[in-house]
Order: structure tokens, then C-alpha cells, then sequence
């Protein structure tokens, strides 16, 4: 049968057996204390260092290195925790000799960090707190990592700012060298392209006036030389020539017909005289005029010629200008792009202005930067163990032990305490025995023939 116990119950049991509570409790503590009392002091010492940031006037010089305070404050603990900070302690301390024997370096590094602890403390400052069991060299070792973190962070403040300044150097050498070539190449541009550069257009647009002009002009002297020229041929002496022949030829045949005094005949031959004297003067005048027909005629073909030339050049100087546009637009991309270098170049000039300002604040303002508010100072009372808080645990788990005894022990108990557990059985009562009341006595009646039985 399996037995239920109630609060009271198991209560009732612990008081029974409290001489066994009390001697595992005892032990237990005893133990527990000699223990706590056999563990080592560690001393807890903590320097802290404030953060002074250099903050110069904007309008005088732009930052160079653009790290937020709060930035910085939080890298902190990476720079504290450092291998290379971390071995220095340890070897100008001669710290964790024994580890560095058995383990090597990266043992004690190990070893510090675990014994090494970084907070902010508000937003410009930061505590470094160390471990010993020593307490000198707690605070020896908390000191000396704040003298390392802040000559560490003065250098790389120094080499962030000087590579800065070299990197601007460079950048601003390399724009120069782009600008150059940006600027060559605008020049080859306007060399191969001469002919067609847009502030030339004004100049042909003037020439292309200057050459209708020119064009009208011999245009208009050709007209006149054709005019001359049809003047002239208006009565041709061939034709002349046609007329007289035809004379003669009536001429003839009317003497042949007629006697000399015959007024036709003599008609005829005045007509003939007139008009062989017309001859004369138009062979006459024809003689003059071959000259000026000639002349007239080379000047015809020369303003032709001359109007054929200007009109061909008025075609050039058109292409020309219609090019013009196209070569507009690649030399505007070419200059463009040569303002853009300027302007990168004038920003590189005036941010290497800034950087030198930059580096001269930070080589004068280096040893206020970071300022060393509290040293570590060795401190009288260990910080750990906290030796009354260890003994009041190590008491309750020993009463809680003790107590789980007895309560063990009280489970483990086949007697019968009560009437009713023996009802429970259901066997025959061969007899009863009276209770018997006395100090110390809480068995009633043991049956060890029903435990060989349940059993």
C-alpha cells in the first residue's frame, strides 16, 4: 500500500527526526564554511579616464575624422581588450607568470580580459576595473591599462589624421592628373575639330553674308555684260553681207532688162551703195566690238567661275555650321566634365587645407584629450567572496538538505501510524494494545510480518 503524506504530515516528520536534520544541516554547513573560508580574496581596483573631444570651430576647419563621441566611447572595450595592449601589461607587470609558462601569451591575454572589465561611465567617460588577488597589482595593472589605452588611441588618433592627409594628397594628385589629360584632351578636340567649333559660327554666318553679297554682285554685272553682249549682236554684218549680195544679184538682173538710166536700175544702185556703206560701218563697228565681246565674255566666265566658287564655299561654310551643333555638344560634354574635375580638385585643395589644420589641432591638443579622472588605488577590502552572503546560502542549503533527510527518511518508514493504516490491510485483529503516551514515543504498533508481506 502506498502511502500519502500531507503537510502537516511530512512537518510532523521533520520535527520526529530532527536530531538527523540537524547533524546533515551541521555538516553541510561546516563543510560549506571551511570551504568559503579557504577561498581566495580578490581585490577589485578601477581607474577612470575621461574623454575630452578637440571641437573646432566649423566655420574654421571641417573634421577630418568624423567619429561621433558615443562612437568612440563604445569602442573602447575593443581597443582596452586589444591583444597587443594586453601582452604589454602583462609584461612590464609580469603578470600571470605561471600561465605564460604553462600556456604561452595568448593564455594570459586570455586571463586579463577575463579579469578586466570596461563600462561607459555617462557619455564622456569610461571606467577600466581589474581583478587580483593582489591588491596592489589590481590597481597597478588598472592603471597602467589606461596609461596604454590612451597613448595607444593619441597614435592612432595621430595616423588616422596623417593618413587622412595622405590620402587627400593622393586623391588630390590624381585628380590633377585627370584634369591635365580632361584639359589635353579638350585642346586635340578643338584642333580636329577647328573648323566646326560653335564660337566660330557668328564668323561664318558673317561670311556666308559677305558671300551672297559677292554672289549677287557678279550676278548682277553677268546680266549687265549679257545685255552689252545681245547689243552688240543686234545687227550682225553677215546678215549685212546677205542684204547687199541680194542687192546685186536685183541689181543685175535689172540691167540685164533695163537700160542703165532706167529708174529702177538707178534705185537699185543707190540701194546698193547705202547699203554697202552700211556694211563698211558694221564691219567697222563689228571690228570695234569683237574687242569688247571678247572682254565681255571673260567676264562673263569669270563671274561665273567666281559665283561657282562662292557658292561652293557658301555650301562649306553651311555643312560647317550645321556641325557645328554635333561638336557643341561633345565639347560641352568635355567641358563638363573637366568642371567637374575643377571642382573636385578645389574640394581636394580646401579638405587638404583642413587636414593640416587638422593635424596641427590634434598634435597640440593630444595630451588634453583624454585626461585621467580617478587612479586606481589598491583597495583595503576584497571585493569578492562576499564571504556573509556565501555562509547564509551555504545555511539554507544545508537546512534544505537536512531537511530532505529526514523527509527521505520518513518515506523509507514501513510503520504503521495510525488506525486507519491498519484497517487499511484488511487482516483479522488478533489484539489490541492500549496507547501508550510518552515523551519521544510515535510508533504505535510495528507489523513486521505485513512489511515481509507487501514487500
Amino acid at each position: 500500500m502506498e502511502r500519502t503524506y500531507t503537510v502537516d504530515e511530512l512537518l510532523g516528520a521533520v520535527k520526529r527526526r530532527w536530531r538527523w536534520m540537524a547533524v546533515v544541516a551541521a555538516a553541510v554547513f561546516a563543510v560549506a564554511a571551511l570551504v568559503i573560508a579557504r577561498l581566495p580574496n580578490e581585490y577589485r581596483a578601477r581607474a577612470l579616464v575621461m574623454v575630452e573631444p578637440l571641437h573646432p570651430h566649423p566655420d574654421l576647419v571641417v573634421p577630418v575624422i568624423s567619429r561621433t563621441l558615443d562612437e568612440r566611447v563604445k569602442s573602447v572595450r575593443s581597443q582596452v581588450y586589444a591583444r597587443q595592449l594586453m601582452a604589454t601589461a602583462i609584461e612590464e607587470l609580469k603578470l600571470y607568470s605561471q600561465v605564460r609558462e604553462k600556456d604561452g601569451m595568448d593564455a594570459a591575454v586570455d586571463a586579463l580580459r577575463n579579469d578586466t572589465e570596461v563600462h561607459g561611465e555617462g557619455d564622456d567617460a569610461f571606467s577600466i576595473t581589474v581583478r587580483s588577488r593582489d591588491a596592489a597589482v589590481a590597481a597597478k595593472t588598472a592603471n597602467r591599462l589606461s596609461e596604454l589605452f590612451i597613448e595607444g588611441n593619441l597614435q592612432v588618433r595621430a595616423g588616422q589624421v596623417a593618413r587622412t592627409r595622405d590620402v587627400i594628397a593622393q586623391q588630390l594628385a590624381q585628380m590633377r592628373g585627370e584634369l591635365g589629360k580632361s584639359e589635353a584632351k579638350i585642346a586635340a578636340f578643338k584642333r580636329a575639330n577647328a573648323s566646326t567649333l560653335p564660337e566660330l559660327n557668328e564668323a561664318r554666318m558673317r561670311e556666308r553674308d559677305q558671300l551672297a553679297k559677292q554672289i549677287e554682285v557678279e550676278t548682277g554685272f553677268i546680266q549687265t555684260a549679257q545685255q552689252r553682249i545681245d547689243l552688240i549682236g543686234v545687227l550682225p554684218a553677215g546678215r549685212m553681207e546677205q542684204q547687199v549680195d541680194d542687192l546685186r544679184a536685183k541689181l543685175g538682173t535689172a540691167r540685164a532688162a533695163l537700160t542703165p538710166e532706167h529708174p529702177d536700175v538707178q534705185a537699185l544702185s543707190r540701194e546698193l551703195g547705202n547699203a554697202q556703206v552700211r556694211l563698211e560701218q558694221a564691219k567697222a563697228r563689228a571690228a570695234a566690238n569683237d574687242l569688247e565681246l571678247r572682254r565681255m565674255s571673260e567676264a562673263i566666265g569669270r563671274g561665273r567661275k567666281n559665283i561657282a566658287q562662292h557658292q561652293a564655299r557658301m555650301a562649306e561654310v553651311d555643312k560647317l555650321v550645321a556641325a557645328a551643333p554635333l561638336t557643341a555638344t561633345q565639347l560641352a560634354e568635355l567641358d563638363r566634365d573637366a568642371e567637374m574635375l575643377k571642382v573636385k580638385v578645389t574640394q581636394l585643395v580646401s579638405k587638404k587645407a583642413e587636414a593640416e589644420i587638422t593635424a596641427d589641432l590634434e598634435a597640440k591638443s593630444a595630451p588634453t584629450e583624454f585626461r585621467v579622472l580617478e587612479s586606481a588605488s589598491a583597495p583595503a577590502m576584497p571585493g569578492s567572496p562576499n564571504r556573509p552572503q556565501m555562509l547564509l546560502l551555504a545555511l539554507l542549503a544545508a537546512l534544505a538538505l537536512g531537511s530532505a533527510v529526514a523527509v527521505g527518511q520518513e518515506l523509507s518508514d514501513r510503520t504503521l501510524r495510525s488506525e486507519g493504516e491498519a484497517v487499511a490491510l484488511a487482516l483479522p485483529v488478533l489484539a489490541t494494545v492500549p496507547r501508550l503516551h510518552r515523551a519521544g514515543a510515535g510508533r504505535v504498533l510495528a507489523l513486521p510480518a505485513m512489511q515481509g508481506e507487501q514487500g
